[in-house]
């Protein structure tokens, strides 16, 4: 019997949140699936956005930015060979709850239920939840279920109980929740038939300089009802803002060490400049059916091994050969594993795939290339430019940028860039002459984007 299939995405969750003891709030439930299970503890995503994350994770491709590339992305939804597509042909029921912004490149056609997509103001607190509940309830075996939860999403809404709380307090706290949500969504499906995965999309820049979701503190009830009558929501909002990223600047200006300075002074949403692990390192446990218990990893992966991983452990065939994601079975089998060079990309490299994210100009998007020893990103046109090395092995932190000694390294990094683009290119060419795009399907997806204004 085909087992069913919960594949849990935490928008914005830290790896050091699940995995770090000095960083970690109370999370009694995702400790006892890493004990139970298997957790990856260098994992890392190819990007620093959502959008272009998520058509990594369900292509099990990495991104590069050309015509054939942007085509394909665009349009991969609708291709019969996807991974759902096969795991609907293979009997699976296959449904969705995310924000439903999700859905501006083409997923909503890609389930069979979509009834529990929500708006950006929904949240676990305010009967997210219980939606979710009731559709598990309701799902008929076997099913692929594909939560995506917000709760973490700056700027950490809560309950009005707890609003005074800082920005990384709010974090805490609504990692805490989650746990507690995941502990009774365990206790509604049989583990021992269901396949749960749990990763994030991206890391999160989380600044102790950054306070309350209230912006007018410390005043009389009566001053504040004054305040808020004669100024406008949007100016209270702007000097609210202003007032945060002076405090940071401040409080970053304390400390010496680089990667100190990026927590307290870093926003992911305004940079597309840099690919620290700050963001690219996210969570990864397998829990559940065909899943031996208590195995630590620390070999580097990424997200786009995700979906093979998944068809290896149900023992369904990859639909297509052209995805550069692979199994992690050999590897929690105790196998021969070789970990591959990962390529990567800051959120600006599709324009198309930005949706409603607000990007600095003056940051040129960068690409790059990480092992198990090394990171290198620089920008993406210029070879010559923005150039980052850091020595994984005995600085994890990336606080010393070794680029300017190690011109052999850099060489090799660059051949790495150089490979996969041309390898890229070509497949995706392969691809598209052997599976020709719907043209009504694709001119939808086209105009709902550009009616939005991502294109």
């Amino acid at each position: 019997m085909k087992p069913n299939i919960l594949f849990l995405v935490i928008d914005s969750l830290r790896s050091d949140k699940i995995n770090e003891i000095h960083e970690k709030p109370k999370i009694p439930v995702i400790d006892s699936m890493k004990k139970n299970g298997i957790n990856f503890t260098n994992a890392i995503t190819t990007n620093q956005y959502t959008a272009q994350v998520l058509q990594s994770i369900f292509s099990s491709r990495f991104l590069i930015d050309d015509n054939i590339t942007r085509q394909y992305y665009l349009s991969n939804n609708y291709n019969s060979n996807s991974f759902l597509n096969t795991l609907k042909k293979n009997g699976y029921f296959t449904c969705v709850t995310c924000q439903e912004d999700v859905f501006l490149h083409g997923f909503k056609e890609k389930f069979d239920d979509t009834t529990t997509v929500y708006k950006s103001e929904d949240n676990i607190y305010n009967g997210l939840k219980h939606t979710i509940f009731e559709k598990l309830e309701s799902l008929t075996n076997p099913w692929f279920y594909y939560i995506h939860l917000e709760d973490l999403h700056i700027p950490c809404i809560v309950p009005k109980d707890f609003e005074h709380l800082n920005l990384s307090e709010r974090y805490d706290h609504n990692i805490s929740q989650i746990d507690g949500f995941i502990g009774e969504i365990i206790k509604k499906i049989d583990v021992d038939k269901t396949l749960i995965i749990i990763t994030a999309d991206h890391g999160e820049y989380i600044s102790l300089a950054d306070g309350p979701l209230k912006e007018i503190k410390g005043m009389k009830t009566n001053v504040k009802k004054l305040v808020k009558t004669l100024i406008p929501n949007n100016f209270r909002e702007q000097v609210h803002l202003k007032k945060q990223s002076l405090n940071r600047e401040i409080q970053a200006n304390k400390v010496s060490k680089p990667n100190e300075k990026r927590k307290l002074s870093y926003k992911r949403e305004m940079l597309n400049n840099v690919l620290f692990d700050d963001i690219l390192n996210v969570p990864l446990i397998f829990y559940g059916y065909g899943i031996p218990s208590s195995k630590l990893i620390s070999q580097q992966i990424s997200n786009v091994d995700i979906f093979p991983t998944i068809f290896d452990l149900i023992k369904i065939s990859n639909p297509t050969k052209n995805i550069h994601g692979q199994s992690l079975v050999p590897m929690i089998k105790n196998l021969d594993f070789k970990s591959i060079p990962l390529y990567l990309t800051s959120q600006a490299i599709i324009k198309q795939l930005q949706m409603n994210i607000k990007i600095n100009p003056n940051f040129s998007p960068v690409i790059g290339i990480r092992t198990n020893d090394f990171k290198y990103f620089r920008d993406y046109k210029n070879s010559k430019k923005n150039i980052h090395l850091y020595n994984l092995k005995i600085d994890p932190l990336e606080n010393e940028n070794i680029a300017h000694k190690n011109t052999e390294i850099i060489k090799n990094m660059e051949l790495n860039i150089q490979n996969f683009e041309k390898n890229l290119a070509t497949s995706l060419i392969e691809n598209n002459n052997k599976s020709e795009i719907d043209a009504d399907e694709d001119k939808k997806i086209r105009e709902s984007l550009k009616k939005l204004g991502y294109i």
